[in-house]
């Protein structure tokens, strides 16, 4: 008899233990994408960072390269960004054009993803060493984020949302040297070491 229970156990604990990893490997089954993602990534970076310190803000010169997390950089600003120096391995997150709208600047029911879509230039291609590289054009959902203090848009500091669009490409690390990526609208050197 204890032989049959113990049995028995073993065999619930076994289907329990099936069924939740079926479970786990469905979830992490979700598809990502990544370059959604780093656009996320990169307007959090831009709208989160204090404004003497931001290339958005009218009165700061300068553009940068924003570190995204997972060894990717993006070179973005107001102005084309003229080089990067970035480690070997890094990928490269090249925005063609981009907006975002956020419940910051915009008035009360405004339609956020219509006005995101609405502010971003069509930029389909760009070069990267005289090679085209094609971008896809892609839109975030509705994002909550927080404005820290001396913030872009002088708001005590307060939770909000934004949408991002834009036409993007994510580009795999390029070798040792310096590359030069080019569209319409920027020029920018990535120097690789």
């Amino acid at each position: 008899m204890n032989a049959d229970k113990a049995m028995r156990c073993a065999v619930v604990a076994l289907i329990a233990a099936v069924a939740f990893i079926g479970t786990a490997q469905a979830a992490n089954a979700a598809p990502k994408d990544p370059l959604t993602d780093n656009l996320v990534a990169l307007w959090k970076a831009v709208l989160q960072t204090p404004r003497d310190q931001n290339p958005f803000n009218p009165g700061t010169s300068g553009s940068t390269c924003w570190n995204l997390g997972g060894n990717v950089v993006a070179p973005f600003g107001p102005e084309s960004v003229p080089s990067c120096t970035v480690t070997s391995g890094t990928r490269i997150f090249v925005v063609g054009a981009s907006n975002e709208c956020s419940t910051f600047e915009q008035a009360a029911g405004t339609d956020l993803a219509n006005c995101a879509r609405a502010g971003t230039a069509d930029v389909e291609s760009v070069t990267v060493d005289g090679h085209p590289v094609s971008l896809l054009n892609v839109e975030s959902s509705l994002q909550p984020i927080k404005l820290p203090s001396n913030n872009l848009f002088s708001n005590d500091p307060e939770r909000g949302q934004f949408v991002a669009a834009g036409w993007v490409t994510l580009l795999n690390p390029l070798t040792v040297g310096p590359h030069m990526i080019v569209s319409s609208t920027f020029n920018t050197t990535i120097n690789v070491q």
